[in-house]
């Protein structure tokens, strides 16, 4: 379970097809469920209704099956993205629908770690958290690209390195 806490999100069911445009452009969380009310998939967008609606205009081969399954959409609408991310990767972890590939979604949770310790300061990149003096971590976060971007900026901005 995700130490990320989710404050007010709003639920709409609606049905398939027919049901794309009540969808708002809000980012947010997708369940996609069959006749026996089976949840089929899991997903998340920007734009619930250009995400979801998309299904209907571009699906491919083997999408095109479960499409025509699906008899009724859940939307969880979120304050962010972030939040969608993290909600979706609490449902998959939760139970992975059969249309799902990955348990937990395509990101993984990473820190920041922050070491001041003399002989190798510097922000790095982590998956896991080892505590230790003198180390502070900051997260989780998920997708590691982004936070890479922000070490990374730590670095310009806070050269720790050149101060061992």
């Amino acid at each position: 379970m995700s130490p990320h806490r989710f404050e007010k999100t709003e639920y709409a069911a609606v049905s398939a097809r027919s049901g794309v445009t009540q969808l708002p452009n809000a980012p947010g969380v997708y369940r996609f469920r069959d006749a026996s009310k089976r949840v089929l998939y899991i997903g998340r967008a920007i734009h619930l209704r250009r995400r979801v609606g998309s299904y209907w205009t571009q699906p491919d081969g083997r999408l095109a099956e479960m499409v025509r399954r699906i008899v009724s959409i859940e939307a969880l609408i979120c304050q962010s993205e972030h939040e969608a991310a993290w909600l979706e990767r609490n449902l998959l972890e939760q139970a992975l629908p059969p249309w799902n590939k990955t348990a937990g979604g395509q990101e993984v949770p990473v820190y920041l770690r922050l070491d001041w310790q003399s002989g190798s300061p510097g922000v790095t990149v982590v998956h896991s958290i080892e505590p230790s003096t003198g180390v502070r971590y900051f997260g989780p976060y998920l997708g590691g690209g982004k936070v890479r971007l922000a070490a990374s900026a730590l670095h310009r901005v806070l050269p720790l390195a050149y101060t061992g």
